[in-house]
């Protein structure tokens, strides 16, 4: 056969409402149930995403043939894969005669024509519902015809009437239907019907399920009714539809018996539990990690620490609390190494004093949440709290009574239209100072830094210890944010002045968080929510003082939320990888292949990285999962190893948090070491900012892992960076062109020019270098007329899951599919 015969594809689509005959000529064509796909299936039983089709060219004769993959492009599965004449295919090469099954019901049969003229239009591929009659079909007793000018031929031949498909269907339900007239006879009952109750169709009005039917209906009953209905030992959900213009009372039945079965035993453990936990010596205090609301506590906790049930269910964790700091410490070591605390640690009392109680924490997995629970072992003491001028110092008290001035100033203040501040004063490194200086000492370093403050603010200003390490301070009546800002500054000169406490000289720290009324709150409590916001982004950027802006609340929930859910996809497993080969555009084969993390999230799907990276880096979860992506592409590589494809090296993209572990090198080191894979099969990708940040903690941290054997990649490269003349002082391997760059080239002589450059320079310095990003045939030209051998991008392939990856190394992949 001559090469230049034409050769015309067509796939034959038979559905259960529908039969259609597709000419095939783009590039990819998306198969599923969902209306965004090119090609929809009815079938309920096919997936939303169930395959895809891609043309293949080859480069050497410039014939394309048909490639049918399993789910997406994305790496996505159909939930029933696909079978090719008869046998479960991943990916499979389309031949003439090949059928195609999807379902039981959805069927495909590929077709190809050679030599014969074919004349149609490129226009979107028509569903069961549309109509053919405005693009060029013929219609003969319903059945369409093609002609030159059409596209598809769609048949739309009813398989079944009404009544007769219904019953059909409903034959095939699982669970009872039962239809009835309005006079009590029995006119349809299912397979599943007859199997269950035999004598319905004798006993009819009299059965339990029939029983008082026609007289709700005559009483004037809404249209749907639902009951249960024992029948035996058994029971029975009953859905009746009252449908008077088909004079028949259609009823669904499900057996529930199993589930009220489980829900009574599931009430009877709900009442044991509650019996032991009221019962037993122990306190218990259970409360939302996210928010810190406790949630549950028994009768010895309310009765060691002074309060109310009602009243304790109405707290954060942080009241019952005389070390907040200490205690976040806690939590954020339980929740990363999954590990209990148990140990001595200072509660509040209701009447303010201390109880120093034996306690145990721990972490515990629910479903969509995460609860803590802190159980109270035994009280070793009560103490009075610290004594301030020979009174006793009762934070909650002292709280009480601020709240109250808070109230009444903000009472004064919309009365006489004035401005008032609240600011919260956290004292910085006192857990250590404390282990430093002793108990004694502290109380005193304290007392001394109260009154240090209150020299600071003007007449009828409040100053009170919110915490043992935080002071709240209430201004009232203020000019604006500038008095403001002055007080501040004179606070916070005082705190840097060190205080000699005995002969010990101690330097303090601290974050100041400031709200303005009403700007950044009306009530006491948002008042003193937004103060503590502050106060806690000002930490976080390590900066003296922060007043608080209204996106601050968002941000920290968001982050809160962010944090809860990623330790959970840790937990659950949550994490894939995905596999974007680096193509050899000389030899047309995939040269690398660099590992992608995305997280499987069961409501929102697939995330990709850049959303959650950097929830993931400020959290420091980015630790245990960037060293499960390493252990991950570590074994993927042994197992593509076992299955004798290609040695090919893959890539591991570096964050800036993992750069700066301090054990990074032995971490990967004894991941090579277990999984026993040559270390120059893994490549690290780090970011030049990363690099350039510290020029000689990563000169010897590289000269480290190049020990080791593993090749060394920078990420990110642009034009822009000042650290050209920095390059020769790194051993690397691998130089990539970022992607910003290629999404901007174009035939602009200013563009190729910068491109030119950075791959010159990278084969001027010996690397690899490589183009990331490329996704259209233009940048793909341009960068093969400039001599860039090595590229990655969608134009060449989507990131894959492992498996459809393998199948494409098994493929020897050549080049893109191109529109011909």
């Amino acid at each position: 056969m001559d090469n230049s015969e034409s050769v015309y594809h067509v796939l034959v689509i038979d559905d259960p409402s529908f039969e259609r005959e597709i000419p095939l000529d783009a590039a990819t064509y998306s198969i599923g149930r969902h209306s965004s796909n090119d090609i929809v299936l009815s079938c309920q039983k096919t997936s939303r995403n169930h395959a895809t089709l891609l043309r293949r060219t080859d480069v050497k004769t410039n014939k394309c043939s048909y490639w049918i993959l399993d789910g997406d492009l994305q790496g996505n599965r159909s939930r029933n894969g696909i079978f090719i004449n008869g046998k479960k295919s991943l990916v499979h090469e389309l031949k003439a005669g090949d059928v195609i099954q999807f379902s039981g019901d959805a069927h495909a049969k590929y077709k190809n024509h050679y030599g014969v003229d074919k004349a149609v239009n490129k226009s979107p591929i028509l569903n069961s519902n549309e109509s053919p009659s405005n693009l060029g079909v013929k219609t003969i007793d319903k059945e369409t015809i093609i002609t030159p000018n059409s596209e598809i031929v769609v048949n739309n031949r009813s398989k079944y009437q009404e009544s007769g498909q219904y019953n059909s269907l409903a034959d095939l339900s699982p669970h009872p239907i039962i239809e009835i007239d309005f006079y009590g006879n029995v006119t349809y009952i299912n397979s599943a019907g007859l199997a269950s109750f035999k004598d319905i169709q004798y006993q009819k009005l009299n059965h339990p399920l029939l029983d008082n039917l026609i007289a709700q209906y005559h009483q004037g009953s809404d249209k749907i009714v639902e009951r249960e209905v024992t029948i035996e030992d058994k029971t029975f959900q009953q859905t009746a539809h009252y449908l008077p213009e088909k004079i028949v009372i259609r009823n669904y039945i499900i057996d529930i018996t199993q589930q009220k079965t489980i829900a009574t035993q599931l009430e009877r453990q709900i009442f044991l539990y509650n019996q032991i936990t009221q019962q037993i010596s122990e306190g218990i205090i259970i409360f939302e990690l996210a928010t810190k609301q406790i949630v549950e506590v028994n009768s010895s906790c309310t009765h060691w620490l002074g309060y109310s049930g009602d009243e304790m269910l109405q707290m954060n964790i942080y009241e019952l609390l005389s070390e907040s700091q200490r205690f976040a410490a806690i939590l954020r070591k339980i929740v990363t190494e999954k590990n209990s605390f148990w140990g001595e640690y200072p509660l509040s009392h209701k009447n303010g004093n201390i109880v120093n109680a034996k306690i145990k924490i721990d972490l515990i997995n629910l479903p969509h949440q995460e609860r803590i629970c802190l159980v109270i072992h035994n009280v070793l003491e009560e103490q009075e709290s610290p004594t301030n001028s020979s009174k006793a110092v009762d934070y909650l008290s002292q709280r009480k009574i601020f709240k109250q001035q808070l109230i009444t100033a903000i009472a004064n203040a919309k009365r006489s239209q004035k401005l008032l501040a609240v600011m919260f004063c956290q004292l910085g490194f006192l857990p250590d100072i404390r282990l430093t200086i002793g108990t004694d000492k502290s109380k005193k370093l304290l007392l001394a830094l109260g009154e240090r403050l209150s020299t600071c603010l003007r007449g009828g200003d409040t100053i009170i210890p919110w915490e043992e390490d935080k002071f709240a301070l209430l201004l009232p009546q203020i000019s604006g944010a500038e008095e403001v800002a002055k007080i501040n500054q004179r606070i916070q000169k005082s705190i840097e002045q060190s205080f000699k406490i005995g002969d010990t000289q101690v330097t303090i720290s601290s974050t100041i968080g400031i709200a303005i009324y009403p700007q950044d709150g009306d009530e006491e409590a948002i008042l003193l929510a937004s103060a503590n916001t502050a106060s806690i982004r000002a930490s976080q950027n390590k900066t003296s003082y922060q007043f608080y802006d209204e996106s601050m609340n968002a941000q920290s929930l968001v982050a809160l939320e962010m944090e809860s859910l990623l330790q959970k996809a840790i937990d659950q497993q949550e994490f894939k990888l995905y596999y974007q080969p680096q193509i050899n555009i000389d030899s047309g084969k995939p040269e690398a292949i660099e590992a992608i993390l995305h997280w499987q999230h069961p409501e929102l799907g697939v995330v990709t990285f850049k959303n959650f990276i950097k929830s993931a880096e400020q959290s420091k979860l980015i630790l245990p999962i960037g060293e499960w992506l390493i252990r991950q592409a570590c074994n993927q590589i042994k197992v593509w190893q076992s299955d004798e494809l290609p040695s090919l090296k893959i890539i591991i993209s570096l964050s800036s948090v993992q750069f700066r572990q301090a054990n990074i090198v032995q971490t990967i080191a004894a991941i090579l070491t277990e999984i026993d894979i040559d270390a120059h099969l893994l490549e690290l990708e780090i970011s030049a900012t990363s690099l350039m940040e510290n020029i000689d903690y990563s000169r010897h941290l590289l000269e480290q892992l190049k020990e080791l054997g593993v090749c060394i990649a920078i990420d990110g490269f642009t034009a822009g960076f000042s650290s050209l003349e920095y390059l020769k002082q790194f051993s690397l391997d691998t130089l990539k062109i970022d992607h910003s760059l290629i999404a901007q080239l174009t035939d602009d002589p200013q563009n190729i020019a910068i491109v030119t450059a950075l791959i010159q320079l990278g084969k001027g310095f010996n690397l690899r270098v490589v183009a990331e990003g490329v996704e259209t045939q233009e940048q793909f030209e341009i960068l093969r007329r400039l001599n860039c051998q090595h590229m990655q991008g969608a134009w060449f392939s989507n990131p894959l899951q492992a498996e459809s990856a393998s199948k494409l190394l098994q493929l020897n992949f050549l080049e893109p599919a191109q529109d011909s």
